[in-house]
């Protein structure tokens, strides 16, 4: 029995490096402000974070990141205040529901949201089953945020409830 639980935990550990070590899939889509994106960006300068939602089921753990992301990567200061961390982080964000329906309650989210947020938020042209299977997600009813550096490469993930241990995963990924 302890053999089968340790080649178990060994097999989920290859599959977290295998998951942090690949290139991301290439994901075509529309911004909520009509910009069409290729994911991940060719000739970007900049590390990539793309939070993804597989299932409606992640919403609620969504939720608890959306202000500590927007805050951290998509709000930029206003004023003289060059310590904001707004300012120190230039990455490119994006957030993708993969849920069914989405389409249609992309309105609905666009009333809910601040503009600004609209071009970080990408409506998912790509086969969302070729998705998972190039991604590999051990949970589809948790949200996944993963750092992409700037040749492609995933160098990060994260998943579940938002917390400042995996926030700080995803900042250190990026110095």
């Amino acid at each position: 029995m302890k053999h089968i639980i340790a080649i178990t935990l060994f097999l989920f550990s290859l599959s977290s490096i295998a998951q942090t070590k690949g290139n991301f899939p290439t994901l075509s889509g529309h911004t909520l402000d009509g910009n069409a994106v290729t994911l991940p960006l060719a000739g970007t300068k900049k590390f990539t974070i793309v939070g993804i939602c597989y299932k409606r089921s992640a919403e609620d753990d969504l939720k608890t990141w959306i202000q500590p992301m927007y805050d951290v990567f998509v709000a930029k200061a206003s004023g003289t205040d060059y310590f904001d961390v707004g300012n120190y982080y230039d990455v490119n964000y994006y957030f993708i529901p993969l849920i069914s329906g989405f389409k249609k309650a992309a309105a609905d989210f666009k009333a809910s949201t601040q503009p600004d947020l609209w071009k970080n938020v990408i409506d998912c042209d790509t086969d969302i089953a070729l998705l998972k299977v190039q991604l590999k997600p051990a949970d589809e009813g948790i949200p996944y945020f993963y750092v992409i550096d700037t040749a492609g490469k995933i160098v990060e993930v994260v998943s579940g409830k938002y917390s400042e241990n995996k926030m700080d995963k995803i900042q250190d990924a990026i110095d």
